[in-house]
């Protein structure tokens, strides 16, 4: 009977070391801390995946970034797009309502107040005598503007009453309104079918932060108009031809003079009304019309 051979041994044991030790080995993270010389180095061994776990993770949270960003630049495209069209929209609202009064009306030519007025203006009613309605907002006073529409000029009574309600509410102070403003408020509640909310109006210049402020000249007016958001008021100004039109969403009113130079302008900021104390104008907003005229203030 043959004899097998033996499985332990000296020779065999030391086959066996050879052989494992020729196999590759992956060494192990190690975290090696030596904070106190009195004491045992301690090690900490991490597992031999965690360089790759921890790629991959990186590698999701890039791709996921990437997806997100991409998202958000598609959903700001959309609203721009979706802006645009509103714009759009409430223009061809305009537009068709004062078709429907023109043809109510039937008449098919018009008088613009002060002579030629800026395209969009409104045609004025038949007859002498036009008015419109126009309530101060922080008293609630209220007035009814009359005015002749050959002319342009207005009652007396009315011009003396308007000076009063466009006073500064600080100082009581009044003075000329420029008639162009008066004008153009006019067109406006003609446009709407609406009074006019006057949140400011004249500004005594040393409540003024503005060099020459259009608000001290009688010749700009901060306004409302019921039913209607600030943007559509925006939008409305615009299309009248308006050349200053400031814009203050948070506020809740928009801004509109006489000026000559196309100059308009977006305020996010809160407390702009007159009432708040606090100065409104292009540098305190993203400027989006060209800059104002170098001899005039921020107003």
């Amino acid at each position: 009977m043959p004899l097998r051979p033996p499985t332990t041994g000296p020779g065999v044991d030391l086959e066996r070391i050879r052989r494992e030790q020729a196999k590759p080995r992956h060494a192990r993270l190690r975290i090696m801390i030596a904070g106190d010389p009195n004491r045992p180095i301690r090690t900490i061994s991490l597992p031999r995946r965690l360089p790759l776990v921890l790629s991959l993770i990186v590698g999701t949270l890039a791709l996921a970034t990437i997806v997100l960003a991409c998202g958000s630049w598609k959903m700001s495209g959309a609203l721009s797009g979706l802006q645009r069209r509103m714009f759009a929209m409430v223009r061809a609202a305009d537009s068709a309502a004062l078709a429907s009064g023109d043809a109510a009306s039937g008449t098919s030519a018009g008088v613009f107040f002060g002579g030629a007025g800026p395209p969009g203006g409104v045609r004025l009613p038949a007859g002498q005598v036009g008015s419109f309605v126009i309530q101060l907002v922080n008293t609630g006073e209220e007035l009814e503007v009359k005015l002749n529409v050959a002319t342009g000029e207005l009652d007396p009574a009315s011009y003396r009453q308007l000076r009063h309600l466009m006073r500064c509410q600080r100082t009581t102070a009044e003075t000329p309104i420029d008639p162009r403003l008066i004008g153009l408020l006019y067109r406006i509640s003609q446009r709407t079918r609406q009074k006019i909310m006057l949140v400011s109006g004249f500004r005594a210049p040393m409540y003024s932060l503005a060099t020459l402020s259009y608000h001290t000249r009688g010749m700009a007016a901060d306004i409302r108009i019921p039913g209607m958001t600030p943007l559509m008021v925006r939008d409305l100004a615009e299309s009248m031809g308006v050349k200053g039109i400031g814009y203050y969403p948070v506020s809740g009113f928009v801004h509109v003079d006489v000026r000559d130079q196309l100059t308009t302008w977006t305020d996010y900021g809160r407390d702009r009304q007159d009432t708040e104390g606090a100065e409104h104008g292009p540098q305190h907003g993203e400027q989006v019309g060209p800059d104002p005229e170098p001899e005039d203030g921020a107003l």
